[in-house]
């Protein structure tokens, strides 16, 4: 059983919307370099990389996780509903 957001057909089918797919992305890429970073905190590689994400993906990433904290209670439980419904219905096809 998959429990991945992403839709059957990639990312262009996911069930999350473009700032929610962004933050996810982007808490999985750090939470990657920051285990990187403890298992190997002087490679060069892991540096460049870390960079790269600070220079090209972390501002687009805080706009959107910024806009996400806007959302009402509302819009979050409704959210919340769309994607688990969503995923029982791909579930059951």
């Amino acid at each position: 059983m998959s429990t991945s957001l992403a839709g059957p057909h990639g990312p262009s089918d996911s069930l999350l919307d473009e700032d929610e797919t962004r933050v996810a992305r982007a808490r999985r890429q750090l939470t990657e370099l920051g285990t990187a970073l403890v298992l190997a905190p002087l490679d060069r590689g892991v540096h460049q990389a870390l960079r790269r994400f600070m220079e090209r993906d972390s501002e687009p990433a805080l706009q959107s996780w910024e806009s996400m904290l806007q959302r009402s209670p509302d819009e979050l439980r409704e959210r919340i509903r769309a994607v688990i419904t969503a995923q029982a219905e791909r579930r059951a096809s």
